[in-house]
């Protein structure tokens, strides 16, 4: 049992966001929401040939994936907070990625 009452009986989404399970589970689950809001608006802004919508959106996506990565490196208390971060940074990249040529095929 964790030592903060309220913590115990918050909705199991505030103790993923408190990282009550982890810092690993708390940054995933930001990011893939981020990527699925990312994702569905994208896609329809491709189908609409809204391109300006599109380009705003992969800024906001890279805005948030630093804005995670910052928090990741004020959270993480393992050795080596470099190559953590490094390497959490190239998966995030690739997803990103992926997820930009995603919405695109919606042309």
């Amino acid at each position: 049992m964790s030592s903060n009452p309220d913590l115990n009986t918050a909705s199991p989404l505030m103790r993923v966001l408190s990282g009550k399970y982890g810092l690993a589970l708390t940054y995933w689950v930001l990011y893939l929401t981020g990527a699925v809001i990312f994702f569905v608006v994208a896609s329809i802004a491709v189908a609409d040939e809204a391109w300006t919508v599109y380009v705003t959106l992969l800024g906001l996506m890279l805005v948030w994936t630093f804005v995670l990565l910052t928090g990741i490196k004020f959270a993480y208390q393992g050795e080596d907070p470099g190559k953590a971060l490094g390497r959490i940074a190239m998966l995030f990249l690739l997803l990103n990625l992926t997820n930009a040529l995603a919405a695109l095929s919606f042309i």
